[in-house]
Parts: structure tokens; sequence; C-alpha cells
């Protein structure tokens, strides 16, 4: 849609309610039994999940609750990138009820044409019928293209409205935004990348898209959240940075599970 412009009702802070990212205490207690198995257990011996064996085993741990604890701990903060991506979900969507404009007709239709076609696709690639595909997921054909459908046009609207916040910021984009979205493992490598997108056409994609990840970036450091609706909003960008610093203070704590 580089062809269309499109505007916000408005380009203030968003605000949203984002559920924390629960881990089911049943997975943690199944963490915690193969932390056992693989620091702990000599081999052949079975963990037992009991105070007592607990402290006899686990040095600096006495109780089932604090090593329950401890896995918490380590799960959620390597749960950190899922909330992070539901967090982005909950503010895009929001953004884009303030686009003015309607998309055009026949972008939506080519969209939604392309989405079936790479569905198709997929459940070729995995040796599967539409038929098996529904009965996999318990679902029928025409609740997948409604969905389908849904989340095309759902993505098609938060996609225009970075491109609408992202024009009314007039950015200017430096060899780090470009080198933000690019692949790689050293900057060199990146920077070859970017040269041959460049000598093959393609940089007026790239630019685009490394514009609507700078407006993205802008958007949730500024956006104000909470997790439940009996809480006061606090300002997105302020949360990340306390995590950050909290992780820093305690290294050590953040010890990795496997």
């Amino acid at each position: 849609m580089a062809n269309n412009r499109f505007t916000l009702t408005s380009y203030d802070p968003v605000y949203v309610t984002s559920p924390e990212v629960r881990i089911p205490e049943e997975d943690i207690r199944a963490q915690a039994v193969r932390w056992l198995e693989l620091n702990v257990c000599k081999n052949g011996e079975k963990p037992r999940m009991t105070d007592a064996w607990i402290k006899q085993h686990v040095e600096g741990i006495d109780t089932v609750e604090q090593l329950m604890a401890f896995i918490r701990f380590n799960m959620y903060k390597d749960n950190r990138e899922a909330q992070k991506l539901a967090d982005q979900d909950a503010i895009c969507r929001e953004l884009a009820t303030r686009l003015v404009e309607e998309l055009p007709q026949d972008v939506v239709q080519n969209a939604i044409y392309d989405a079936h076609l790479r569905f198709d696709d997929m459940i070729r690639r995995n040796g599967m019928t539409l038929e098996q595909f529904c009965q996999q997921r318990n679902t029928t054909p025409e609740q997948i293209d409604r969905d389908l459908e849904q989340r095309t046009i759902e993505s098609m609207r938060e996609d225009s409205a970075l491109e609408a916040y992202a024009d009314s910021r007039h950015y200017t984009l430096e060899a780090e935004d470009y080198y933000a979205v690019i692949p790689g493992d050293s900057i060199q490598e990146k920077a070859y990348k970017r040269q041959r997108i460049e000598q093959d056409g393609r940089l007026q994609g790239l630019t685009e898209y490394a514009l609507k990840v700078k407006a993205l970036n802008e958007i949730m450091e500024n956006a104000m959240i909470r997790r439940t609706d009996d809480v006061e909003y606090v300002r997105y960008g302020d949360v990340s940075s306390e995590v950050a610093r909290a992780i820093d203070a305690d290294k050590e704590g953040f010890v990795p599970l496997y």
C-alpha cells in the first residue's frame, strides 16, 4: 500500500490493558522436575518433589516452594519475549482503531487472495488436505476462511497505522536503522546485505519496513499500559527499563534452565 497515504485521528500515546502472559503451574512443576533430573540427580536416580528430598539434595534450597519459586522466576524471565509480543499486539491493535481512511477494497481482496495461497501451500508442504487440517484443529473450512480474512485485514490496518505514524514523524533513517531490521551476526554482514538489497532494486521496500519498525519502537516506548483494569497505567518504556535494571542488578538470579 505504498501509494496510499494514511492518517490517524490522534498521535498521542496509546492506552491499553494487556494481561500478563501466565505460565501454567503444571508446566512450572514439570520444569522443576526436569531441572532436578539434569542438575541434581545421579545416574538412574529419580527426583522426589518433597521438602525432605529437596533439602537433602539441593544446595541452598530447603523446600519444594523455594524450588518452585526459583524455577518460576527463571521461566518468567525466559517468557519476557512472549509478553513483549502480546503487549505489541495489544498496542498495535489499539493504534489501528485511530486509522482515518478505509483500506482500498482491491488491495484488501488481493491480500486475502495471497493469504489463501500461502495457507494452501502450507497445508500441501505439510502433506495434509484441508479436511485433515480441519479435523486436526477441530474447525471447519468456513471458519478458517473467516479467521484468515479477519487476520489479514487486522494486519493491514495495523500496518497502515504504523505507516501513518511514521509519516507524521518525518523520520530520517541512519545506517543503524537499516541494520536493526536486517538479519546478520555482524555489522559487516548486515552492510553487505543492505548493499545487495540496494543493487537488486529492493531498497524502497526495506526503507518502508525500517520506517515502520522505528515508528513501532517509539509507539511502544511511549504507550501507557496496565495489566488489569483495577491498576494505574504506567509508561511501557519505564516498565521495560525497570525489568532491564532488575536483571542487571541480579544477573546471577537469572540462571539458564537448560
